[in-house]
C-alpha cells in the first residue's frame, strides 16, 4: 500500500468513469435535442462534430505529452457540454434562415454571418481566460487551463467548419423557403 498505490488506484477509477460517462454524455445530448430539434437527421449532425472535438482532443493530449490525472480526464466529457451549446446555435441558425431564404446556400451563409461571429467572439473570451488559467502555479490546473483552451477552439472550429458541411450534406434546396411549393390560399386559415 502507499500514496502511489492509492492515487493509481484513484486515476484507474476515474479513467474507467470517463470511458462510461462519454458514451452517456454524447446520447443523452443526441436524445435531448431529438427531443427538441424533433429531427433525427439535425440532431445527429449536430452531436457528431462534438464526438469529433472529443477524438481530437484526445489526440492532442496524447501527441503533446499531456498526462492523464483527475483533472485532464474530466476534459472530454467537459467538451461535449460545451461543445454541444456552439453546435445547437449553429443548427438552429441555420434552420431559422433556412426558413427565410431561397436556398440551403443562402440560409448557411447567413447563419455563420451571423451566428458564427457570435460564437467567434464568444470562444475567444473564454479561450483569453482559460489561456491565463494555463500559467497557474500548479501543474494540473495549468495543464487543465491550456487543454481547455484547445478543447474551446476546437470545438468552434468543428461548429464553423465541420458543422456547416454537414448541414449541407443533410439538407435538400427543397427545404428551403424559396422552394418549397405554395400553400393553396385557405389551406391553414387566412393568408396573409
Amino acid at each position: 500500500t502507499g500514496s502511489p498505490f492509492v492515487r493509481d488506484a484513484e486515476l484507474t477509477a476515474t479513467v474507467d468513469n470517463l470511458r462510461r460517462s462519454l458514451p452517456i454524455a454524447a446520447i443523452g445530448a443526441f436524445v435531448l435535442l431529438l427531443v427538441t430539434m424533433r429531427s433525427i437527421r439535425y440532431s445527429l449532425v449536430t452531436v457528431v462534430p462534438i464526438g469529433l472535438v472529443v477524438i481530437w482532443l484526445y489526440a492532442i493530449m496524447e501527441l503533446a505529452g499531456f498526462a492523464l490525472n483527475f483533472v485532464s480526464a474530466t476534459i472530454g466529457a467537459l467538451s461535449i457540454g460545451v461543445g454541444i451549446d456552439y453546435s445547437i446555435h449553429m443548427t438552429e441558425r441555420f434552420r431559422e434562415e433556412l426558413k427565410r431564404n431561397p436556398s440551403r446556400v443562402t440560409a448557411i451563409k447567413r447563419a455563420s454571418r451571423g451566428t458564427g461571429v457570435a460564437l467567434l467572439a464568444s470562444a475567444a473570451s473564454s479561450i483569453v481566460g482559460f489561456v491565463i488559467l494555463g500559467f497557474a502555479p500548479m501543474p494540473m490546473f495549468a495543464s487543465y487551463g491550456q487543454l481547455t483552451a484547445v478543447m474551446i477552439f476546437l470545438a468552434l472550429i468543428a461548429s464553423l467548419i465541420i458543422l456547416p458541411c454537414l448541414l449541407m450534406l443533410v439538407t435538400k434546396d427543397s427545404d428551403a423557403a424559396g422552394n418549397q411549393l405554395e400553400k393553396p390560399e385557405g389551406a391553414y386559415g387566412t393568408n396573409r
